[in-house]
């Protein structure tokens, strides 16, 4: 009877370390076993080298290997038995290929065979831990998976954001400059991608911020008074004070009566103040939305206008909604006419301004300083008439309702005049009234007339 010889892998748990770290992993081996013709078995060799052992008569070879690390640091153990017939060797080599799928070790690992008697059974103490806990290499792929998933995920979402987000966006925004102390923003937007309706509201002008509003407010103020200081006396004049022309000043609903205004003028103690309330009412009174087209310095075409809606009636819940997209819309139509910092000579508010200019004159005329050029004082005093009415149609454009309070409160007592009136913000953007005026710029208050009033 020849030799035959039945030749197997088996998987070898072992460890290896690596940078200090032991790894494990598992190393696979070949068992080679040779039968003589007498019966008799062969030493068995391992990767071709001879380990003197011999199997128990009649039975398989039981062996146990311990791997040993290449800095023999650690050690695992396994027990199995070797095959006797080649249908056994088939069936361990495949039961070996299922037990680890651990890549082989990067470092060379070592292992020798022993006998252990004749155990049939086998057990893996590294292999039944490695059942219940994922190797590092696993966890780390496992991890570096999620993070990629986890990215392209939130590109997905931030490509669909910003697609959407441009698609809303318009298409340039252009600096509108609104007489001279603000600034709106125009956007210009596609008509096909909100419609007509849309495109209205989103190219309407921004309103100018309330912070704006009180400051021109309190410059055009602080200009009054400067004038008035700078080229009208206090001094002692002869005669009375033109009754006519001070009636033209003292139009619509004048906090003074015209006679009282007269006597403050005449008065060298109580004149200074007089003088600035006189302007600063003419001023003012002609840029209120209530004031008389004839004498307003709104252009013409608004304050006719402003008449007639005035006179209609109209459901007080919606009326003020609709007045604040009228106004909105008719300042944005009229910006490039009306909307400039300096009034051009073509303007048609110059008549109103010259005539307002004679009247005034013709009542402080008698106070003006000789020592000044009354050239210079006409001058600035037309500045000054011009620069309201550029700022009354900056009030007239804001969307929320703007109106001047003359009115003397309770605290001050008497004996006070309202010299300058507060700018204050009666409605919000959309025309709801409310529940509180906003004072923008703050009333300039007179003391101690009680002997004049």
């Amino acid at each position: 009877m020849a030799n035959s010889t039945i030749s197997f892998e088996v998987e070898v748990p072992t460890t290896v370390i690596e940078s200090g770290t032991p790894i494990p992993t598992v190393t696979k081996i070949t068992v080679t076993q040779t039968r003589g013709a007498d019966g008799g078995v062969q030493p068995i060799r391992v990767d071709g080298i001879a380990q003197e052992i011999a199997p128990p008569e009649g039975k398989g070879l039981s062996y146990s290997n311990t791997a040993m690390t290449s800095t023999a640091t650690s050690s695992q153990s396994v027990a199995g038995t070797l095959p006797t017939t080649p249908n056994e060797a088939s069936q361990a080599s495949i039961a070996s290929s299922k037990t680890s799928s651990t890549p082989k070790p990067t470092a060379s690992s070592a292992g020798s065979l022993t006998p252990t008697g004749n155990s049939t059974t086998g057990s893996d103490p590294s292999r039944g831990q490695s059942s219940n806990n994922i190797s590092s290499g696993a966890a780390a792929g496992i991890g570096v998976g999620c993070a990629i998933a986890g990215a392209l995920i939130a590109a997905a979402i931030f490509i669909l954001f910003f697609r959407r987000r441009r698609r809303r966006a318009p298409a340039r925004s252009d600096a509108i400059p609104l007489n001279g102390f603000g600034s709106v923003e125009k956007t210009i937007a596609s008509p096909d991608s909100i419609g007509p309706a849309g495109m209205i509201e989103r190219n309407l002008p921004q309103p100018v911020e309330d912070q704006a509003l009180g400051g021109e407010m309190s410059r055009l103020k602080t200009a009054i008074k400067n004038h008035v200081q700078s080229y009208y006396h206090t001094n002692s004049v002869k005669g009375s004070v033109d009754q006519v022309a001070l009636g033209v000043i003292a139009m619509g609903n004048m906090p003074l009566i015209a006679s009282t205004l007269g006597s403050l003028l005449s008065n060298p103690v109580t004149r200074m103040t007089a003088i600035r309330f006189c302007i600063t009412w003419t001023v003012i009174s002609r840029i209120d939305q209530n004031c008389d087209p004839n004498l307003s310095f709104l252009p013409p075409e608004v304050a006719t206008c402003l008449l007639s809606i005035s006179s209609t009636r109209d459901d007080p819940s919606t009326k003020p909604g609709f007045m604040s997209r009228w106004r909105a819309f008719t300042a944005a139509l009229l910006q490039d006419r009306y909307g400039a910092t300096t009034m051009t000579a073509s303007d048609p508010r110059n008549r109103i301004v010259t005539e307002a200019l004679q009247a005034l004159d013709a009542v402080l005329d008698p106070f003006a300083d000789e020592q000044r050029d009354n050239r210079e004082r006409l001058q600035k005093l037309e500045e000054i008439l011009k620069r309201s009415a550029r700022f009354g149609f900056t009030l007239f454009s804001q969307p929320s309702l703007l109106e001047f309070d003359w009115n003397t409160p309770p605290s001050a007592g008497r004996g006070t005049l309202v010299v300058s009136p507060a700018l204050a913000q009666v409605t919000n953007d959309n025309g709801r009234r409310l529940p509180r005026a906003r004072v923008l710029e703050e009333q300039d208050i007179a003391r101690g007339l009680e002997s004049y009033l």
